[in-house]
């Protein structure tokens, strides 16, 4: 359950940009995490929930945005992106892929004051 583990490296993060803005509380946090990351949300939303807990954040709302595998392709420049686990252009076929998008994993905002 690496959730738990990436929620602890964040909350870091959070605490520090609470503390070079001064802010009392964290009202929202807002993420961006690529589906690459493998990040199971409701393990997610359960680990941020338990870590809040007696935090400046502890009355968080939690919004998270899970980007797509986006790929695009060396042969012939196409850009798609992947479904059903399927590394394949759909144009011509390739299979040598540059990954462009889909192993974010990032606070995208804060909101408090």
């Amino acid at each position: 359950m690496h959730e738990v583990a990436i929620v602890n490296e964040m909350f870091g993060i959070m605490h520090e940009v609470a503390e070079q803005e001064k802010l009392t509380r964290i009202d929202k946090v807002s993420f961006s995490i690529g589906t690459m990351m493998q990040v199971v949300p409701d393990l997610f939303r359960f680990a941020f929930d338990s870590a809040k807990e007696g935090t400046i954040a502890d009355n968080a709302d939690l919004e998270i945005e899970f980007l797509p595998v986006r790929m695009k392709c060396k042969q012939c420049n196409t850009e798609f992106n992947i479904e059903n686990n399927v590394f394949r252009c759909p144009d011509c076929e390739g299979v040598e892929l540059d990954l462009l998008q889909g192993k974010e994993l990032y606070i995208k905002s804060i909101e408090g004051e």
